[in-house]
Formats: C-alpha cells, structure tokens, sequence
C-alpha cells in the first residue's frame, strides 16, 4: 500500500492471502472469494485514507507520514477483523463479541505491532542502487516466526478446549445417564451468563467450569456412583468430596486457576447448608451459582439411575423456584426459567454417537433372574 497505492494493496493482498486449504478445495469457493474481497477491499479503503492523510501532510515530514501509515493500518486491520468476524458469526451463529474475546484479542497486539514494521520495509526498499532488494527479504524470518507462532497460537487453544471436551467426556461416558450431561450443564450455563451480560473472558471460565464441574467424580468408586437406590451416611459423605476432588484435579493448570473454585462451589447453597464449605449468599462465586442452577435443572430433566423417568420442564422450574432463596440464588432463578426452551430441552440421543462401552443395555434396566443354587465343584479352589 505505501510503496504502489490503494490498487497494488488490493492486487497483492488478494493474492497474497490464499491459503493451502483453498487450493486443496477445503474451502467453499464462496469462503474463498469472501475471505480475498474482504482483505483487497479493506487495504483498499486503507490506503485511499493514508493517500489523503499523507497528502493532507505535504508528504514531507517523516513522522506525519509514519503516524499517517500507522493510523492506516489501524483501519485496515479493523476493517479484516470486522469483516472476517461477521463472516464467522453469519455462518456459525456465535456472538460476535465471543469471536473477537476468543480468537482476535490474543493476536491483535502482535499484528499491530506489525504494522511499523511494514513501514520500515517500504522505506528500505526505496534505499538507493539495488540496496532495499536485497536488504527487504531480511525481514522474512520476523515475518515468518510470527506467523508461526499465530498459527501455533491457535492450535494451542484448539487442543486444549478439546483436552477440556474429552476429559468432560470421560467422565460423563461412566454412565449412560450422565452422558453429555457436563456438556448440556456448559451449554445451559453460558446461555445464562449471556443473559446476564458477564464478560467474554468470565462466560469462558464458566463454560470450561460446566465441562469440568463433575470431573471429581473421577474419584467416586463406581458402587456408589452407580448405585441405584438412596446413598446411606458413608457413601453420601464419600459422594460430596466430588467438588473438592474435581477443584484439586485443575488447580495444577495454570489455565484453570480461575475455574477451580467454581468448580469447588457448584454444590454450596444459597442459605450455607451446601457442601463441601458451607459458604453462602455472594460469598459463592457468581459463576458457581450459575452453575448450581444450570446443573440442577440438567439433572432432573434427565434420566438418572435412581428415577429413570426425567422430571417435564415445569417439574423441574417448580422445584427450582421451590427451592430460591435456600439452594438456589433468586436473582439467577429466573434467567434460566425464561431462557429459550431450544435451548433448555435436551436433544434426542443418538445411538452412533453412544462410546463403545455404552452400545450394549445397561445391566440395571434388566430384570434379575433368579439365582440358581450354588455347586459344590464351585467352593473347591
């Protein structure tokens, strides 16, 4: 754009933005044409404001024309991020707000940063005999690390909300009655601090919280997990450790520091009579208290081994209004209550999406056959 004006900017960044996914036909061909028209015209408007600023300037003070380049590129990445983010959501659904906080922040200092760099090139390759050809290609290596870290960026976050998914996964897959329950308690919970108008950076933790709520259950030998009929004294204090497991599983993980004492406090209630503190009212992390409601509703709308017929919506909005103001926080009842019910109904299952383990019946759906006497060749050893 400095070195040939608005139309070169366009040309090369048009060109200069394929990507090895569009040529192996990974990409529609209308993401392609969008994702180059949207780069060419945004250089494009670009650099017809640096024209008129540095014009406006006499192009010939060197910092007005700098700062005439910086606030060029300033427009020029708005207008990509704008663009590209629109994109996302029209095709996605997302907010756009959570695109920008999740994908755009991390990288946006670093591509700003980038812009006095290409200033410095321009000028270096106007230095005189021959010199800027080939002094410009040192700039390469810069130019290519930081891509490269974008890049890794990127696959960094993507492998770890998939670590966070699986290990969510894990522990639900235990139980067909508890499958993609941690899912649908995120899902549900997120829908809620959007109402709520939270932070981006906030309904992330609480979204990778809901995924991780119950991954203390990892600890809950499987003859109380499972067990069908009330708990007695002993296995409901082991069952109530769950949160204080779960909190010390993730507080190793520097990237979770934020989420563990949601996940300690999703069983506190309102009134301190919850476990594993007893802490009460404001004193329980809003996230947790989200949660608290999110989890309830998801666990009685849904099959459990001790009351295999799931509670209807009403059933289950009777009991959480039931019981605002002792479990549950009164200020946060009534968002999940008024939430969408597309969003609160849970999907139909899917048999091909069952893991391995779960494919054949559940042995406690089974009758019992009647035992048959025991052999004497069986007590000899």
């Amino acid at each position: 754009m400095i070195l040939g004006g608005p139309l070169a900017g366009a040309v090369v960044s048009f060109i200069g933005t394929t990507d090895e996914r569009e040529v192996r036909g990974q990409v529609p061909w209308y993401g392609t044409l969008y994702n180059h028209s949207a780069a060419a015209a945004s250089v494009a408007v670009a650099g017809m404001l640096y024209e008129i600023l540095r014009s406006g300037v006499g192009g010939s003070h060197p910092l007005a024309v700098f700062a005439s380049a910086l606030v060029a590129s300033a427009v020029f990445l708005a207008l990509t991020w704008v663009l590209a983010v629109f994109a996302v959501t029209a095709r996605t659904g997302v907010p756009m707000r959570t695109i920008w906080a999740q994908d755009v922040s991390g990288v946006a200092a670093n591509l700003i940063g980038l812009a006095p760099l290409a200033w410095l090139m321009a000028q270096i390759f106007q230095l005189p005999n021959g010199v800027g050809w080939w002094a410009t290609p040192l700039f390469v290596v810069p130019l290519f690390t930081t891509r490269l870290a974008y890049a890794r960026y990127v696959e960094t976050r993507e492998l770890f909300e998939q670590t966070i998914e699986a290990l969510a996964k894990a522990v639900d897959a235990r139980d067909k009655y508890t499958r993609n329950h941690s899912s649908r308690v995120s899902f549900i919970a997120e829908a809620m601090s959007r109402v709520m108008r939270i932070s981006e950076q906030k309904i992330e933790k609480i979204r990778w919280a809901g995924l991780l709520h119950d991954v203390g259950k990892i600890g809950i030998r499987d003859n109380i997990l499972l067990k069908e009929g009330p708990l007695d004294r002993g296995e409901r204090i082991l069952m109530n450790q769950h949160p204080t497991i779960g909190a010390e599983i993730v507080a190793p993980a520097t990237q979770l520091a934020e989420e563990a004492p949601l996940i300690r406090a999703h069983h506190e209630w309102f009134n301190g009579s919850g476990y594993p503190d007893g802490v009460e009212a404001l004193d329980i992390p809003l996230g947790a208290r989200i949660l608290t409601i999110a989890d309830a509703y998801e666990a009685m709308t849904s099959s459990r081994p001790y009351r295999k017929t799931p509670l209807t919506h009403e059933q289950a909005v009777d009991q959480l209004e039931k019981f605002t103001g002792i479990q549950f926080d009164p200020q946060i009842v009534p968002i999940l209550v008024n939430l969408d019910r597309g969003i609160l109904d849970r999907p139909p299952d899917r048999a091909d999406e069952l893991p391995t383990m779960l494919h054949q019946p559940d042995p406690r759906d089974m009758p019992m056959e009647p035992a048959r006497p025991a052999l004497a060749s069986e007590d000899v050893s």
